[in-house]
């Protein structure tokens, strides 16, 4: 019993100390001296790092997160360009050329402090290949608001990491770790959710195309993927699971109240709301006198909107609202 007890207490006391680290690495990183190469950054990384390949993926982490800004108006441009067509000889050649511009993107993302989410995801990865680190891309699919709830892309629309360390994948996605989008405009706020994000988040947020990645996160096809609601960080905090309506966009009459039914949990009590078109906050009713389940019942919008949903005052999930 003692040594259970003992290697119980060892066990703790590890995972406590390893998150006291990455306090420890993002202080470090905050205070870093302007840096002018990426050769530079993965040196400087790599010694004050040196006995860890898990804080040197921390420390580039918050580097980019810190020092990095998402081009909005890069974007917007991008959106009116016409495709990019590469030509090349064979194989070989094709995979060369793709090494290049990845390299050329890293570069003008950390020259300018500034890029897409193909910035974010190629310096990310060009400082890990510096330092020997292995990783690869993950390209597919994401959604930035309910706005996108329906919506099925007709080309790939996003990139993110992914690390191996002592024989693990580490997910992560340096664009959505350094900030948001709000009204048009980019808020830079550094996010740590992103960094080792767990299978069961980004699965609903990211949607790779990759066979290999799919099948590792299990995910759903793409078409289910986009009519999901749109979930927030709080969404998996709370450990709720939606029975109905799982569908991101809800359809009523003007008469109907809206109801979410999820699996019951106790420790749900404190659950708001608001629609898109009124400043006012509500407190939802909540029903919990099934044995099974949950009902949480939200007035009626009396006009097409969106549902925005608290769960003990974090912003946890989105659904429009259409009504008939």
């Amino acid at each position: 019993m003692k040594k259970i007890l003992l290697i119980l207490f060892f066990c703790l006391s590890n995972q406590l100390s390893f998150s006291q680290d990455f306090k420890k690495v993002d202080q470090i990183i905050k205070y870093y001296p302007e840096i002018q190469t990426i050769e530079q950054l993965a040196q400087k990384i790599n010694y004050d790092f040196k006995n860890s390949n898990l804080e040197k993926v921390r420390a580039i982490y918050t580097w980019i997160g810190l020092n990095i800004k998402y081009d909005y108006m890069l974007f917007n441009s991008s959106l009116l360009r016409h495709p990019e067509f590469i030509a090349y000889n064979d194989e070989h050649d094709l995979d060369w050329i793709k090494r290049r511009k990845i390299k050329e993107v890293a570069q003008s993302t950390f020259e300018a402090r500034k890029g897409l989410c193909t910035g974010y995801a190629y310096l990310f990865q060009r400082i890990c290949n510096l330092m020997d680190i292995p990783n690869e891309l993950i390209y597919g699919y994401t959604r930035t608001s309910f706005r996108d709830i329906g919506y099925i892309p007709k080309t790939k629309n996003h990139v993110w990491n992914s690390v191996k360390i002592d024989n693990r994948w580490l997910l992560m996605d340096l664009t959505f770790g350094s900030g948001y989008m709000y009204k048009d405009v980019w808020q830079k706020k550094f996010n740590q959710d992103y960094f080792d994000a767990s299978k069961d988040f980004i699965k609903l947020t990211h949607f790779a195309t990759d066979s290999k990645w799919n099948t590792y996160l299990d995910q759903k096809n793409l078409q289910e993927f986009c009519l999901d609601p749109f979930f927030k960080n709080a969404y998996l905090k709370s450990n709720i699971e939606i029975i109905k309506p799982t569908v991101g966009e809800i359809v009523i009459n003007k008469k109907e109240k809206i109801r979410l039914s999820i699996k019951k949990l106790p420790n749900v009590d404190n659950i708001r709301y608001s629609y898109l078109h009124d400043d006012k906050i509500y407190d939802a009713r909540i029903d919990n006198k099934q044995e099974q389940t949950t009902d949480i019942y939200f007035k009626n919008p009396k006009r097409d909107t969106s549902l925005h949903i608290y769960i003990n005052n974090e912003l946890a999930l989105e659904y429009k609202v259409k009504i008939l």
